[in-house]
């Protein structure tokens, strides 16, 4: 017998987002935002700026270089570009071609990098002068003008591309961190990409004249993210200088480049000063833990959304509607064209305020995990509540419905502690931390001794006792699981995705 009543049940499982809109390839989708961009700016770096019709132009005669080497769908091609216009050409270069492109932090270790283009298969690899990578494949410079000399810039077809670009064809390659240090390639189809540009759209009122802020690291699917909100509407993408993550340069850079779209992980918001976002009218927050901290503190004034999403399922599956001060923090709900259940440990359905594992299904499911049938077999599974053949993505999070159509984040299935004995999950411990009063940031972790450490930051401005800290989340967990040490740090260490750095924290 499962654990849900026959209403409940036919309420949960699954429960799906808006009805998808159907398939649109990724080359259409930025064919379109040029339609709808006209004459106006794209990208935008620096003192640099393109037009779409000087984007498109561009990146159609590197497209053609590249059909002209033999790439085109099927086919891999290494991005080795940092945040920069040349990077938005190399990228919309690769779409063009039809082949997929697998983005390359240059800053990574030569070792890195080098395991990264084997693993991924790729044949050749765009990057600009003064890049020095590994030569595994052969780099051409998208700012080398002399190569694209006498090629047209005129629009790429399936007829000029070495075969037809169908929807099951990949768009890209994304690496994920593997649990056995071995970085995952994770395939990503056109299927799922006109979803969530409808989601995007809509939810966030994205439209030509919106000026759309680039932070995030290439090679985090974030960049894609914000990529398509602005591509798809013919918007301006404003691309933030190599050194600019976070803190103080991030907020004014924002400012001076008059950003109304903003992406940004929590610990990155974290370091921004209050009232530094004075341009941006919405601001996605997604990657980590949203606390009702920096909901508080950046809620007034704009429209704040929780999304949420692994790169397995093209980006986003659920986001919130705006959050509002001192309301419950939520995920929300499917997107567009996605469907979710949450099943306990036997895979049964929950109810409402039940603890369980997310899966999600739907077209923006990845094609799984490049060259590792075994790892895409555990984590892409047989969907029992959906059409023959459809599969359901296992995404490791711990989430419970709140009653109200949306999900409330818990945690990570695999930061499961014991400690004396006791199962913990992080995440939960986390989010208390985060609630004490003048904290905006916070992790813990286990310690040498086995009991948990706690980090927080503080709120600018504000000085917070450690031993306050302590008290007040023995206040609200059990005994056995309030941190036995606090440690106060200016902020969190980072990854370059923005993401929670736990292997960078100090030993307390």
């Amino acid at each position: 017998m499962g654990v849900l009543g026959v209403v409940e049940r036919g309420l949960l499982v699954p429960v799906r987002g808006r009805a998808g809109v159907g398939v649109r390839l990724l080359p259409e989708i930025l064919a379109g935002g040029v339609g709808l961009g006209g004459g106006g700016v794209a990208v935008s770096c620096g003192g640099v700026e393109l037009s779409y019709g000087e984007l498109d132009e561009w990146s159609n005669r590197w497209a053609r270089v590249l059909i002209g080497r033999g790439v085109g769908p099927g086919v891999v091609v290494g991005v080795g570009v940092s945040r920069s216009v040349e990077l938005v050409v190399a990228v919309w270069a690769v779409v063009k071609s039809g082949a997929a492109f697998v983005p390359v932090d240059p800053g990574l270790p030569e070792v890195r990098v080098r395991e990264l283009l084997v693993d991924s298969g790729a044949v050749v690899g765009l990057s600009v002068s003064g890049v020095v990578l590994p030569s595994v494949v052969e780099w051409l410079r998208v700012d080398d003008p002399g190569v694209v000399v006498g090629v047209s810039g005129v629009g790429v077809s399936d007829g000029d591309r070495v075969r037809r670009l169908w929807v099951g064809d990949a768009a890209y390659v994304m690496y994920t961190s593997g649990s056995s240090g071995r970085p995952k390639g994770v395939v990503v189809t056109h299927g799922g990409l006109a979803n969530l540009v409808e989601e995007v759209r809509v939810r966030f009122g994205l439209w030509s004249g919106c000026r759309v802020s680039h932070v995030a690291s290439p090679s985090f699917d974030a960049s894609v993210y914000e990529w398509l909100m602005a591509f798809s509407v013919g918007a301006r993408l404003v691309v933030a200088p190599p050194g600019v993550f976070g803190g103080a340069a991030l907020g004014e850079w924002l400012a001076v480049e008059g950003v109304t779209h903003c992406f940004v992980t929590p610990s990155v918001l974290a370091t921004v000063e209050s009232g530094a976002l004075g341009s941006v009218r919405v601001l996605v927050v997604a990657g980590e833990v949203l606390g009702p901290e920096l909901v508080a503190r950046w809620a007034p004034g704009r429209e704040l959304f929780d999304a949420y999403g692994p790169t397995e399922v093209t980006v986003q599956a659920t986001v919130s509607g705006a959050l509002v001060a001192g309301g419950v923090v939520t995920v929300g709900g499917p997107a567009v064209g996605v469907e979710v259940v949450v099943l306990d440990g036997w895979l049964r359905p929950v109810p409402v305020g039940v603890v369980g594992e997310l899966y999600v299904g739907g077209a923006g499911l990845a094609r799984g995990y490049l060259g590792r049938a075994g790892l895409t077999a555990g984590s892409f599974v047989a969907n029992p509540f959906g059409v023959v053949g459809s599969r359901l993505y296992r995404t490791g999070d711990l989430v419970r419905w709140d009653g109200l159509g949306s999900l409330v984040f818990v945690g990570r299935a695999d930061f499961q502690v014991k400690v004396r004995g006791q199962r913990v999950e992080l995440g939960e411990v986390e989010s208390v931390l985060v609630r004490c009063p003048g904290v905006v940031a916070a992790a813990v972790v286990v310690g040498e001794g086995g009991g948990l450490v706690g980090y927080v930051v503080p709120e600018v401005g504000v000085r917070v006792d450690p031993g306050v800290v302590v008290e007040f989340a023995g206040s609200v967990l059990p005994g056995g699981v309030v941190p036995s040490v606090v440690v106060v740090l200016g902020e969190l260490p980072v990854t370059a995705s923005g993401k929670l750095d736990r292997a960078a924290l100090p030993a307390p």
